[in-house]
């Protein structure tokens, strides 16, 4: 889970993503809400989540 939080901070990641779902033919309007979307539940989700203990 952590590594999948690190990858979708990435901005590399967002672009990637949005590209492709407009070449599949979504509106640009439509990825950004699916981007908000997705960045509230991993937000929520690092703030549910606990940091693993440093051994």
């Amino acid at each position: 889970m952590h590594a999948f939080l690190n990858r979708i901070k990435e901005p590399s990641t967002w672009a990637g993503l949005s590209a492709l779902g407009i070449v599949f033919g979504l509106p640009p309007g439509t990825m950004d809400l699916i981007a908000q979307v997705v960045l509230g539940v991993t937000g929520l989700a690092a703030i549910a989540l606990p940091e693993k203990k440093q051994p």
